[in-house]
Formats: C-alpha cells, sequence, structure tokens
C-alpha cells in the first residue's frame, strides 16, 4: 500500500469527506472552464474565417459603371422611399437563398459563392440588387452543413461587404435561414445591421416594421419613375417571416410563418395611397398561390386552366424520391385550405385592390417555374445555395441569378441567367457542380424544354 494510500486510510471521516467535496467542486469548475475555451477558440477562428472571406472579397475590382449610364437612388421628398428617376429600362438582379455560412466549416463553398456572385455582378452590372432571403446559413457545421458557428451577425456584414465593395446598390428581405433560434443576433437587430449608414451602397430601409411578437421588419417600397415623376412601378420587399414560433419543434418541423395580416393591411394602404396600380412583390417563403396555382395545373397535365397559366421552368424541389412537396409555402402545416392561409394575395391581387402585378420568392432551391396565376405572375427565382443541402450543392442547372427589366413603357421582362452557362463561371471552382441534368428526372413538365 501506498504512503498516500495509508495516510488516507488513517484520515479522520470528517477529513476525507471534505476532500471528496473538493473534489466534486472541481468538476463542474473544469467543465466551465473548458467550455469557454472551446467557446472562445471557436469563435476566434470563425472570426478569423470571416476576416479571410473579406479580405478575399476585396481581392476583385469593383463593378465597372463607368460605360452605363448609372442611375443612382434618392430619397423621394413626397413619399420618403428610395426611387429610380430613368427614362431608361432599369435593371434589377434578383439573387435568392445566398446561404453565406461564414464560418469554418462553410470556408470553400462560401469562396465559391463569393465568386459566383461577384462573376455575375461584374458581367451583368444591375442597377439595384434585390437579396430575397437566406442570406446566411450560420447553423452547426458540419452536421446541419452550416459554417460551424451561429453568428449570424457576422455572416451577414460578410454578405454586406460583397455589394457595398463591388459598388452595387441593393437591399434585401429576410428568409427563415436568416435569423435562426439558436443563432446570436435577432431579426431586429439584424435588420439595423443593414440600416447602417457606413454600407453605402445598402439602401435596405424599414418602411414599415411589425415588432408584436415576429418582428417583421424587412417590409420597404422602393418606387421607379420617369422623369416626367410619373410612377412606372412600385417595388414592394415584405417579411415573409420564419417559424410559428421560437422552438426548435417548429425549425424541425418546416412549419414556415406567413406574410402577417398587419403587414398585409400596411401595404395595402401604402400602395392606395400612391395611387399606383403595377407593382412587384418580393418575399423569401411562397404565398399559398403559389401551390394553389401548380396544383391545379398538375391536375390539368400542365395545360392552362381558367386561372393558371404555366409560363416557364420547372419544379424540382423534393426533400428525397419519394416526397413531393414541391412548395414549401408558408403556413404549409396548417389544415385549413390552401386559399384561406393567408390574406396577401386576396388583399393585393385582383379581388383586392388589383395592384398586384407579379410575385418573386426564394425558399425552394431548386424551383424555378414562373406561372400566372388569374393575372398575377408567380415567379421563382434562381438560388445561389452551395451550402443548405447536400444533393442540391452540386446541380447547377438551376443555379444564378434572375434578371427582371423595367422598360422604359413600364412593362417587364423576367430572365433567368444561369452562373455557368450564361456567365461563365467554371463549373470545377471550389466545389464541383453538374449542368447536364435536373436534379430530379421528373420535374419538368411534359414537353417542357429544360431552361
Amino acid at each position: 500500500m501506498s504512503r498516500e494510500k495509508r495516510a488516507e486510510k488513517h484520515m479522520a471521516p470528517e477529513t476525507k469527506n471534505k476532500k471528496r467535496r473538493g473534489l466534486w467542486w472541481k468538476i463542474p469548475m473544469w467543465i466551465v472552464i473548458v467550455s469557454a475555451v472551446c467557446f472562445v477558440s471557436a469563435f476566434l477562428v470563425n472570426y478569423g474565417v470571416s476576416l479571410h472571406l473579406r479580405h478575399y472579397i476585396s481581392s476583385f475590382e469593383p463593378v465597372d459603371y463607368s460605360n452605363v449610364d448609372r442611375v443612382v437612388p434618392e430619397i423621394d421628398p413626397e413619399t420618403g422611399y428610395y426611387t429610380f428617376t430613368t427614362d431608361r429600362d432599369l435593371k434589377i438582379m434578383m439573387l435568392t437563398d445566398i446561404h453565406l455560412g461564414g464560418g469554418f466549416w462553410s470556408r470553400e463553398k462560401d469562396r465559391k459563392t463569393v465568386y459566383e456572385i461577384i462573376t455575375m455582378l461584374q458581367k451583368e452590372k444591375p442597377d439595384l440588387v434585390i437579396l430575397d432571403g437566406d442570406n446566411t446559413f450560420a447553423v452547426p457545421g458540419p452536421v446541419y452543413n452550416g459554417g460551424g458557428t451561429l453568428n449570424n451577425y457576422m455572416a451577414a456584414k460578410d454578405v454586406i461587404t460583397i455589394f457595398n465593395h463591388e459598388g452595387v446598390y441593393f437591399s434585401t428581405v429576410f428568409g427563415n435561414h436568416d435569423t435562426e433560434v439558436f443563432d446570436y443576433t435577432n431579426r431586429e437587430r439584424l435588420g439595423k445591421l443593414y440600416m447602417n449608414d457606413r454600407f453605402e451602397y445598402c439602401i435596405f430601409d424599414q418602411n414599415y416594421t411589425d415588432g408584436a411578437g415576429l418582428p417583421s421588419v424587412t417590409n420597404q417600397i422602393m418606387l421607379v419613375k420617369g422623369t416626367d415623376g410619373e410612377i412606372r412601378k412600385a417595388l414592394l420587399l415584405v417579411d415573409s417571416n420564419a417559424y410559428v414560433d421560437n422552438s426548435i419543434k417548429a425549425v424541425l418541423d418546416w412549419d414556415y410563418d406567413i406574410i402577417r395580416d398587419s403587414t398585409v393591411d400596411w401595404a395595402a394602404e401604402a400602395l392606395e395611397d400612391l395611387e399606383c396600380p403595377e407593382t412587384v412583390a418580393f418575399f423569401h417563403i411562397p404565398i399559398s398561390e403559389f401551390r394553389i396555382a401548380y396544383e391545379e395545373l398538375e391536375a390539368n397535365g400542365f395545360r392552362d386552366t381558367e386561372d393558371s397559366k404555366y409560363i416557364s421552368g420547372v419544379w424540382d424541389e423534393k426533400m428525397d424520391e419519394t416526397t413531393h412537396s414541391r412548395i414549401w409555402h408558408g403556413g404549409i402545416t396548417r389544415d385549413e385550405p390552401l386559399a384561406d392561409i393567408d390574406k396577401f394575395f386576396e388583399v393585393m391581387g385582383p379581388t383586392g385592390i388589383d395592384v398586384l402585378e407579379a410575385c418573386y420568392c426564394g425558399h425552394d432551391h431548386v424551383n424555378n417555374a414562373m406561372v400566372n396565376y388569374k393575372g398575377v405572375d408567380l415567379c421563382y427565382g434562381y438560388s445561389v445555395d452551395n451550402l443548405a443541402y447536400t444533393d442540391i450543392n452540386y446541380s447547377g442547372a438551376q443555379r444564378g441569378a434572375t434578371i427582371i427589366t423595367i422598360k422604359d413603357d413600364g412593362t417587364r421582362i423576367t430572365e433567368y441567367m444561369n452562373a455557368y452557362k450564361d456567365y461563365g463561371v467554371p463549373t470545377d471552382k471550389f466545389v464541383d457542380v453538374y449542368t447536364d441534368h435536373l436534379l430530379y428526372e421528373d420535374s419538368k413538365p411534359d414537353g417542357v424544354l429544360m431552361p
């Protein structure tokens, strides 16, 4: 028996108990210390990765607008809205589901995303970029394909840096992934970040904020005017919110929220005050009419019905080979009829104040179908995502930018531009992708050519 064991054997009972109590105090103390060291180390590593990504962004030249009659947005003194005044065509680039991770695990895919976005910006030279939600994906990695950080604030700064460095005016709506239940920063604080004056080219403004438990913060109206002062188009940016509550269960169940009635009421009143008959809306999560139109067309063999007319594109969004929920719309888990889930279309569309010309959304990463429902174009945008969905990461056939041109006569043209085929982004840059086929073989309606 060792000297220490013999000494312990002859200790008084109270001395032994005191020693044991001292040992139990040390265990939780060391757990706290180790956890703190891991947390600080993770923060420092991810912060360093973020700085390196911003350095990579700064290695590109800004977009060259020297040969373009550039339109600079200004605050309209009568309405208080950012306004583009021009007699030429106005080019809007919509980018959706950028999904920048902003951390160690996503560093290569984040670089790929930056490369693709800047390549598209430099070749297209848009007057305005509208980010249609899910700019960031700051979730745990590698389990959920995230960046290994929950710092959505830092990831959002990386996104803003892209456009601010490139000198491109932009605004945004938020999607469900911009603020997750486990992220550091809530929606309200993230909105304030985008409004920071130091970001010269970010023209995001909060024309309406519903702080009643949401908060719904990315609600904005922008105007396109001719030099005669006439409004050609109103651009309505709407916060479709995230999940029905802040629980992990809502996230895991894909229990998506809707555009709330209070937001719809604000938009309707504001647009009626403008006396503007033509409004183009942007939101992240599709409204239920996207699904209604799809189901009508599907039931009729994708031939036009009285209300629904197919224009172009495919519905390629599935969770797996057997799950055919093509449209992951707001309120998807609700039991009531689709048309009753929200009132955005009913109030803004032909049965309401009748100002709605088109709706653009993201969320369903490889859906890029465009249909006309009751006279309103319902359009998915091309996504950018290189991170969130493992199977989609390598499918490049439906990835890129959506170009919306407001013509000088007020008409609108929508074009889908593939990052690889149309803009020349290499398919083997950072992460290999294929462009020769759709993600799922049965996504294309019969007789419809691949985009």
